[in-house]
């Protein structure tokens, strides 16, 4: 499996209303065995996880589900990363 980095930049429009979504949808990954790690930037500006995904177009998918990645909370970004 790959990994893939999922960084969350809050947009100023953003109201917190998904948080414990997203933390159970995180929580559902990391049982699923899918979720790598996972945490927020000290200056609550958004977050970041890392997924194990077969390609780019599978985890995006993930990051699609995720509840926060609503068009006036957040921007989503994923990226692969070789992580070591």
């Amino acid at each position: 499996m790959k990994k893939f980095l999922v960084v969350i930049e809050r947009k100023p429009s953003f109201t917190g209303t998904f948080i414990q979504g997203h933390r159970d949808f995180l929580k559902q990954l990391r049982e699923s065995g899918e979720l790598v790690v996972a945490g927020a930037f000290t200056d609550q500006s958004g977050g970041a996880y890392v997924v194990q995904a077969a390609s780019l177009e599978e985890a995006t998918s993930i990051a699609s589900r995720d509840p926060m990645n609503e068009k006036n909370e957040a921007v989503y970004k994923v990226k692969e990363w070789n992580l070591h």
